[in-house]
């Protein structure tokens, strides 16, 4: 368990928070995941499943999936309430989990964004992701709208001297 500077607190997630996270998921985005896919998530070995709560409410407002594979480890989703966003949220799952990532001897965080979400392309840009593709018209448009690309992104953790 960490405890931001903001006051929310961040902690490991298990199977008893399935149904916030999916709560949270569809309404954070277009395409929302169900209860079923984050049973799936949550009981993948391989996934880092973080939470974070505003200080002394058990209500999850945002939440962090990392799968690790070998030494590189992908940022699978990351999901913060409308009413806690621009509270740097964001920003301490994303250390909390690096912090982890790193003492595992996990090398590269990699993740896809959709290029039009520029709050989360400047999250990402300011943690020390850089661009290193694109997906083109990777993200489902609404009807009658033009599908958006998908930026591939990296963050290098350690390089190969340090380990």
């Amino acid at each position: 368990m960490r405890v931001l500077e903001n006051g929310y607190t961040v902690r490991d997630l298990g199977i008893d928070s399935i149904s916030a996270l999916a709560n949270l998921h569809k309404s954070s985005f277009t395409q929302g995941w169900g209860a079923h896919d984050f049973a799936l998530f949550l009981q993948d070995q391989k996934m880092k499943v973080l939470g974070a709560f505003p200080n002394g409410n058990p209500d999850l407002m945002a939440y962090l999936l990392v799968r690790c594979v070998a030494d590189e480890a992908e940022v699978i989703s990351l999901a913060v309430g409308r009413r806690h966003r621009r509270r740097g949220v964001a920003v301490g799952l994303l250390d909390a989990a690096i912090d982890t990532l790193y003492d595992k001897g996990i090398k590269e965080l990699h993740l896809e964004v959709d290029e039009s979400n520029k709050a989360a392309v400047e999250l990402y840009v300011q943690a020390g992701f850089e661009v290193i593709g694109e997906r083109r018209a990777y993200y489902k448009a609404k009807k009658g709208e033009k599908a958006s690309n998908a930026l591939m992104m990296r963050l290098v953790l350690a390089d190969e001297t340090e380990f």
